[in-house]
C-alpha cells in the first residue's frame, strides 16, 4: 500500500528567521532524513516552493480558472512531502514518525500527516 505523507510548517514562525536560522533548521533535519531513507520505502521526496508562487484551478462556466495565489489559505501549509510503501497503517506511521517534521521544529509548527492512497498510478516520464 502506497502512503501520501505531507509535512506541514507555519509560515509566519519560519518567515521570521535568519538565514542562519534557516540553515540551523537544515542541518537539524538531516539525521531525521537519514533516519527516513534508511527505512528502504520511501518512493519519493520533494520540497515544495514558497505558497507566495502558488496557483490553483477552480471551474468557472466550465472552464478552468486559474487563480494565483493559494488555494487553502492558512498559515499552516504542506511543505514537503513524500511517498512511502508501507504493509500496513501502523507501519506507515512508523517509517514517517522518522522524518523530521515529526520530531523537530514546534516552534515552527512542523508536523507530518500520513494518508493512505486509496489508487495509486505511476507514469514514466
Amino acid at each position: 500500500m502506497k502512503y501520501l505523507c505531507l509535512c506541514y510548517y507555519n509560515t509566519d514562525a519560519f518567515s521570521t528567521l535568519s538565514p542562519s536560522e534557516l540553515e540551523a533548521v537544515g542541518k537539524a533535519c538531516v539525521p531525521h532524513d537519514s533516519a527516513l531513507k534508511a527505512t528502504g520505502k520511501v518512493l519519493a521526496q520533494g520540497s515544495l516552493a514558497a505558497p507566495d508562487s502558488w496557483t490553483h484551478f477552480v471551474p468557472e462556466n466550465g472552464e478552468p480558472n486559474l487563480v494565483n495565489e493559494p488555494y487553502i489559505k492558512s498559515s499552516d501549509l504542506a511543505g514537503g512531502f513524500f511517498i512511502i510503501e508501507a504493509d500496513s497503517v501502523e507501519e506507515a506511521q512508523t517509517i514517517a514518525s522518522k522524518h523530521a517534521a515529526a520530531n523537530y521544529g514546534e516552534h515552527l509548527g512542523f508536523a507530518v500527516e500520513v494518508r493512505e492512497c486509496e489508487a495509486y498510478e505511476s507514469y514514466s516520464v
